[in-house]
C-alpha cells in the first residue's frame, strides 16, 4: 500500500464506511475507515493518511472539528455528508475542507475530485531523499522545523517536547507526561499541558511556517509524529 495514494474516510455508518473503501480500493487507492473523529486518531498512529474523507455528523468530535485541526497540519480533506443546506457548505469550506460532496454521493464522482486533489498536493521527496527531522536544541533552548527555521522554547515548553520527541511515533499517556513535568494531580496536570501545548502549537507556526506534529489522541494521551 506504500506505492499508493491513501485515503481514510471517517463516516459513523459501517456500511457507507466499508462501500466507500471498498470502491476507492478497487479504484487503486488504499483505504482505511474511522468511525469517529477519537477512532481516526487512534488509527493514524499505524496508518498514512494522504487524503481524509469526512463526514460531518461524527458523535463525538464532529467532522467540522477534524477538518480544522487536519487544515492546521496540512492533510487534505474533503467532507460526505447528508446536509445540504448553504450555510453548512460555507462552514465545511472555511473549516479546510476542499471538496464537498452531498449523500448519496456518486462513487465515480467523488473519486475523480479524490484524485484532483491529490494531485494538487505537494509532491513527496524524491525516492532515496530524506527530509530533516524535527530537532530539539536542548542546549539553545530552541525547536528546529524540517525547514531549518527554529523558535525558541520555554523551561517548560523544552522539558515537554523532550519527552514527546523521546518516543516519536510512540503514544504517551497522560499519567507519563504530569509525571514527566512534575505535576501533582493528573488530570489538573494534563489540562495545563494542553494549554502549554496550544500556545506552542501557534508560537511553532508563526515562527517556522510548519505546524508542530503533535497529536492528541482522545482520552490517551500525545504523541509527536514526524
Amino acid at each position: 500500500m506504500s506505492s499508493k495514494s491513501v485515503v481514510a474516510v471517517v463516516e459513523d455508518d459501517d456500511d457507507i464506511r466499508a462501500n466507500v473503501c471498498s470502491y476507492l480500493e478497487r479504484s487503486g487507492f488504499g483505504a482505511w475507515g474511522a468511525e469517529s473523529a477519537e477512532d481516526f486518531y487512534v488509527r493514524l498512529l499505524r496508518n498514512r493518511a494522504d487524503l481524509v474523507v469526512v463526514d460531518i455528523g461524527l458523535p463525538g468530535e464532529d467532522g467540522l472539528s477534524l477538518v480544522t485541526r487536519l487544515a492546521t497540519q496540512g492533510v487534505p480533506t474533503v467532507l460526505m455528508t447528508a446536509r445540504a443546506d448553504l450555510d453548512t457548505r460555507i462552514a465545511g469550506l472555511d473549516a479546510g475542507a476542499l471538496q464537498y460532496f452531498v449523500k448519496p454521493v456518486d462513487m465515480q464522482e467523488l473519486t475523480a475530485g479524490i484524485r484532483s486533489q491529490l494531485r494538487h498536493k505537494a509532491p513527496r521527496a524524491a525516492e532515496g531523499e530524506s527530509l530533516a527531522p524535527w530537532r530539539l536544541d536542548r542546549a539553545a533552548g530552541r525547536l528546529v522545523a524540517p525547514n531549518q527555521q527554529g523558535v525558541d522554547l520555554t523551561s517548560r515548553e523544552l522539558e515537554l517536547l523532550g519527552c514527546l520527541m523521546a518516543t516519536q511515533g510512540v503514544l504517551v499517556t497522560k499519567q507519563a507526561l504530569t509525571e514527566a513535568v512534575g505535576a501533582d494531580d493528573a488530570e489538573d496536570g494534563f489540562h495545563r499541558i494542553e494549554s502549554q501545548l496550544s500556545r506552542l502549537r501557534r508560537k511553532t507556526l508563526d515562527g517556522t511556517g510548519q505546524a508542530l506534529p503533535v497529536r492528541a489522541v482522545f482520552g490517551k494521551g500525545l504523541v509527536f509524529v514526524s
